[in-house]
């Protein structure tokens, strides 16, 4: 047989190749929301951008205290007549990534819960996917006593420290202006947060238990600060009775370690391991608190954003269905 008439018979006529094409094309379409995110990826059309049957989204522009930052809010409302105690409310910080990773479906099918939830999804004023400077200083709680600049843990060099101001900034600016909109449950008030997002949901339990009635903290950065966040709570379940609130812990359970070396929930994996272990033993002194624990297996840290959206925004749903 000749190299020409070989080549003839391996050659794929044009429309078979445009046919694999297509199939995948729709086979990436159809990868789940959580797949490994683009950490440069920004904001492009989303569900906001969707005829939904069930929601309206509208974009709130809110200052910080000091008028140094914004802030870009996502605000979800349910369109069907809120109920006598108002909507239940879901605080979701990384507002961008999540808005991102919210699916049509999801939203559909809290639309047609009894009690669907109002998504406040806080993100900073860009259209950054993560603006990794920005939520470092938001999320992450002061160490020292004083009031000068404090820079990350991790030390990549980013200024740290805000958190107190932030959740101020969530309780008494954002909160509020959710209020204006809708009515809310004050019964059924959700703070979720992932990694760095995740260790200052465990903060805000910590420090301001009453801020709000649920908390969410997936694959939360316990290594930081040599487990500081630990320490935090240690000392809250020794100063005050907390408020009644339930903590869900959604965690990571990957395979084997990521190609950075990172295993483990909140991407540290030993100093994760040593504070997990501190935490158990924590959460037996924490008053008031139900905690409830989640894993997600297989999936890395990164992956633990966009997989923990659904089960959080169906359990606070399903719970405001059954609440007093």
């Amino acid at each position: 047989m000749s190299c020409d008439s070989r080549a003839r018979r391996l050659r794929r006529p044009p429309a078979a190749v445009a046919l694999s094409l297509l199939v995948l094309a729709l086979a990436l379409m159809v990868l789940p929301a959580w797949a490994q995110p683009d950490p440069n990826a920004r904001v492009g059309l989303t569900v906001a951008d969707a005829r939904l049957h069930g929601y309206r989204f509208e974009r709130l522009s809110i200052a910080s205290a000091d008028g140094q930052r914004r802030y870009r809010v996502h605000l979800a409302v349910p369109t069907g007549a809120a109920p006598a105690r108002g909507f239940p409310v879901a605080c979701m910080l990384d507002g961008n990534a999540v808005l991102m990773a919210l699916e049509a479906p999801l939203l559909e099918q809290l639309a047609a819960s009894a009690r669907p939830p109002v998504l406040v999804l806080v993100a900073h004023d860009n259209d950054l996917r993560i603006d990794g400077p920005a939520r470092t200083l938001d999320y992450t709680p002061r160490r020292g006593e004083g009031g000068g600049e404090e820079f990350d843990a991790s030390g990549n060099g980013r200024r740290s420290g805000g958190a107190d101001a932030f959740l101020a900034l969530i309780v008494e600016r954002i909160m509020p202006a959710v209020r204006q909109r809708t009515a809310v449950d004050e019964g059924r008030r959700m703070l979720w947060g992932h990694s760095y997002g995740g260790l200052f949901a465990l903060h805000a339990l910590a420090t301001r238990p009453d801020a709000f009635t649920d908390y969410v903290a997936v694959d939360p950065s316990l290594w930081w600060g040599e487990g500081f966040i630990v320490g935090e709570l240690e000392q809250a379940a020794r100063r005050h009775p907390a408020a009644p609130a339930r903590l869900s812990l959604m965690q990571g359970v990957p395979a084997a370690s990521g190609r950075d070396g990172k295993a483990g929930p909140g991407g540290r994996g030993a100093g994760n391991a040593e504070a997990g272990q501190r935490l158990e033993a924590v959460f037996a002194e924490l008053p008031g608190v139900e905690v409830r624990r989640m894993p997600l297996p297989g999936l890395s840290h990164g992956q633990t954003l966009g997989a923990a959206i659904a089960p959080a925004l169906r359990s606070l749903a399903a719970s405001a269905d059954v609440s007093p």
